[in-house]
């Protein structure tokens, strides 16, 4: 049993004004990939924390960080002019041995402040907030290569020889308190009746405690998201509009499929609509990434152009 306790508030100093505060604790299971996965993928087998899937990797695994870094220093070694024997008892002190253990569910408390409101006779709409997350036993991957022998002295040698080692990518969770903190800030200004401009961006971080062990988080998100509108609304008749533009910074993927840098990108959307209020049809042409521009969103999936559209709707009443 998990107690999850969630509070909320909300102040009202004017009609035209509130401050909002909320707190909540949750709990995570793991999701079926990160507990039942089991999938070679090349030379790298990704397997999923529960102890059905994985049991023994992590009581006979040593983290992949300190085998790339002992093997680059036997590397050095020997070609420095020590024996491969003199090398790799050199640096066995560099291996670690696994430390982390089988899944348990991630646990959450989440704090948010915001702030809304209205100025200039209710024309100018102002939303703004901030959250704080602090994760215990965030889930997410740790590489650990597991040697083909138990054998104390042998350990070190097979390590250092990638053919008699079993490398893998299981899901864990951290040692370590992981913190998520962002904001968001939202503007909305009328024009007149006809125009509007609306604005929004958001930032999101995650933190830890980097110990070099080589565990990688997932976030997937990047620090900034951006937007903006410019809407029009009977501009003629019933002729309306949108043109929106949106911007987001570049960020690391990390994922079970490919790992890797993700590009910065901005896109423009747009749109017309008019309504045949006699003949009751509404038509609306449009596009989203109008200059068909090509970017990614993410790794490992499809590149996104542009898509062009016209929508009828007719009302039977």
């Amino acid at each position: 049993m998990k107690y999850n306790p969630r509070f909320a508030a909300v102040l009202t100093p004017s009609n035209r004004q509130s401050i909002r505060f909320s707190f909540q604790s949750c709990s995570r299971f793991p999701c079926i990939f990160e507990a039942f996965s089991n999938v070679n993928s090349g030379g790298v087998r990704r397997v999923g924390g529960l102890r059905v899937m994985s049991d023994g990797v992590f009581e006979n695994g040593y983290l992949r960080s300190s085998i790339d870094r002992f093997q680059a220093a036997v590397t050095a070694d020997f070609n420095s002019g020590s024996t491969l024997d003199e090398a790799i008892q050199n640096n066995r002190g560099l291996l670690q041995k696994n430390t982390y253990t089988y899944l348990k569910p991630e646990k959450i408390n989440s704090f948010e402040v915001g702030y809304k409101g209205l100025f200039f006779n209710r024309t100018l709409k102002v939303d703004a907030d901030f959250y704080f997350n602090r994760y215990n036993n965030f889930i997410a991957q740790i590489e650990m290569n597991v040697p083909h022998t138990t054998v104390a002295e042998l350990i070190p040698y097979y390590l250092n020889d990638r053919t008699l080692q079993d490398r893998y990518r299981i899901y864990t969770n951290s040692q370590s308190v992981v913190y998520n903190y962002g904001s968001s800030l939202g503007i909305s200004y009328m024009l007149n009746s006809k125009y509007s401009i609306n604005g929004n961006v958001s930032y999101a971080k995650l933190s830890r405690t980097d110990n070099g062990d080589g565990f990688e988080d997932g976030f997937n998100t990047p620090e900034w998201i951006g937007n903006i509108f410019f809407l029009g609304e009977n501009v003629w008749k019933t002729l309306g509009f949108n043109v929106t533009y949106k911007r987001q910074s570049s960020f690391y993927w990390r994922s079970f499929l490919v790992n890797g840098g993700v590009k910065p990108y901005g896109a423009l959307d747009a749109h017309i609509s008019y309504s045949f209020e006699k003949s009751r049809l509404d038509i609306k042409v449009g596009a989203t990434n109008l200059t068909n521009k090509y970017y990614n969103s993410f790794l490992g999936g499809p590149a996104v152009g542009g898509l062009y559209y016209t929508t009828l709707t007719y009302y039977l009443q």
